[in-house]
């Protein structure tokens, strides 16, 4: 058989003389090391970054960081795969100086740094600022669903709550009956039964908790991480997890600005997010691309005032009672307040529904009209119209002028999702509570922007403007 063989195992090699020749000029992990030690470590608040003259030494946030920032853009999030890449992988035991924390540790920085982690995200986008890399004016809006670390079987709405209560309560009596039982025959079982009932007892704690909760006002709870939601995700149907929130520079492709929410809808978050963006970049003014999931005409008004100007398609409600008009077919007198219909008629201001935030007009008398078969089937026909009416029209009428907008807006923000699910494994947190969600964002986030500008601008550039 002809074969490409290997060598011996037994036969000598003379290895490079120094750890640095096993990482070439070029290697990405390179920007990783030079980077992390050009933070300021005390200023963004990492614990740790002060020691003290006495005690064992810390390590360094800066070297952790490193660690964490490059297993998140190889796939490898866990602590216990993370201490062992540094005992077999040569990038990280270069990247790392040969140190080798534990998983315990690793978990610990993670989880005791979750607003320094974002601040330090936050200083990769000041930092491309800074170094003339980033100055668009136009950034695109998403959201998407990812995982929690809790199990849909721990999350619980009102009805299914009562049910468990009731099955728990049940339980419990079960048991001091055994109780009462055991001590009337003397029988040596009690310890037993008497454990058992006191983690029955526990639990009942808990879930008294949770129902105080949903009397409160919320809709549903979790057991095992409160702040974690069901949602609605796409092809995924329902998850518990949480709305991560992302806004992407068009030219650029970095996520300038990130949030974990709660918030199960995208309906409230453009007005926060086009603002904290905003922000990040500097910019005097923003145009802002999102899908008709952020249609909301209180959000749209406050990015204007703002210096805003969001392209969103609005939702429209469509009049589907046979073929009747429309409500676009009805014109609207600004400096009188009125519709005019089809048939020249005027609709009056009547009343306001305040939950939906609309102003209603109508007229009476619709039956003598000689257009009432394609209007209404009733006297009077009504019209509605949101109170922030003209924010949704200048929102509309710049999707309108250019349709290329949401092709645009697809194509930009939609590919940092599917890098951060698909090539760095991203669906689901490893770590409980909205604050350690907030901690892998932040490193998967900045993880992804420092790869997006080495890919755009190599490594060697990236090393000299660091």
């Amino acid at each position: 058989m002809r074969h490409l063989k290997g060598e011996p195992r037994q036969q000598s090699t003379l290895f490079p003389e120094s750890l640095d020749d096993y990482v070439s000029a070029d290697n990405p992990v390179r920007v990783i090391d030079a980077y992390m030690d050009s933070l300021d470590m005390l200023a963004l608040g990492f614990t740790q970054a002060a020691t003290k003259h006495t005690g064992r030494k810390p390590y360094d946030p800066a070297d952790l960081l490193k660690l964490y920032t490059y297993g998140y853009l190889n796939q490898v999030r866990s602590t216990r795969r993370l201490e062992k890449e540094c005992h077999r992988n040569v990038e990280v035991l270069w990247l790392m100086k040969r140190l080798a924390p534990d998983f315990k540790t690793l978990a610990n920085f993670r989880q005791q740094n979750s607003k320094a982690i974002r601040e330090a995200c936050r200083g990769f986008i000041q930092f491309c600022r800074e170094a003339s890399l980033l100055d668009s004016r136009m950034i695109a809006i998403d959201g998407s669903k990812f995982r929690a670390a809790a199990s849909m079987s721990k999350t619980y709405n009102r009805k299914q709550l009562d049910a468990l209560q009731k099955r728990l309560n049940r339980k419990i009596d079960d048991y001091l009956h055994l109780m009462a039982k055991s001590e009337q025959s003397g029988t040596n079982d009690k310890g037993s039964i008497h454990e058992a009932l006191s983690q029955l007892q526990k639990r009942k704690v808990r879930l008294d908790g949770l129902s105080g909760s949903l009397d409160k006002g919320a809709s549903q709870c979790c057991e095992t991480e409160p702040e974690a939601k069901r949602m609605r995700s796409g092809r995924e149907g329902i998850v518990v997890g949480y709305n991560v929130q992302s806004a992407v520079d068009v030219e650029t492709g970095l996520i300038v600005h990130h949030d974990v929410t709660t918030e199960g809808s995208d309906n409230r978050q453009l007005e926060p997010i086009a603002t904290a963006a905003k922000s990040e970049l500097g910019a005097d003014t923003l145009q802002v691309l999102a899908d008709a999931g952020y249609s909301n005409g209180e959000q749209l008004e406050r990015c204007e005032e703002q210096g805003i100007e969001p392209a969103v398609p609005v939702n429209r409600a469509v009049n589907n009672k046979g073929n009747y008009f429309q409500k676009s077919e009805f014109t609207y007198d600004s400096e009188q307040d009125q519709f005019t219909c089809p048939a020249g008629q005027l609709l009056t201001y009547q009343t306001y529904n305040r939950k939906k935030k609309h102003r209603l007009y109508a007229r009476t008398g619709c039956n003598a009209c000689p257009l009432q078969g394609r209007c209404t089937s009733a006297d009077k026909r009504w019209v509605t119209r949101h109170f922030n009416e003209d924010a949704l029209d200048r929102s509309q009428q710049r999707v309108d002028e250019n349709p290329g907008l949401m092709r645009l807006r697809s194509a930009v923000v939609e590919r940092p999702f599917a890098q951060l699910k698909h090539n760095m494994g991203m669906r689901r947190f490893g770590c409980w509570g909205k604050s350690g969600a907030e901690s892998e964002m932040g490193l998967a986030v900045m993880a992804y922007n420092l790869n997006r500008m080495i890919n755009a601008l190599g490594v060697q550039r990236m090393l000299q403007l660091i």
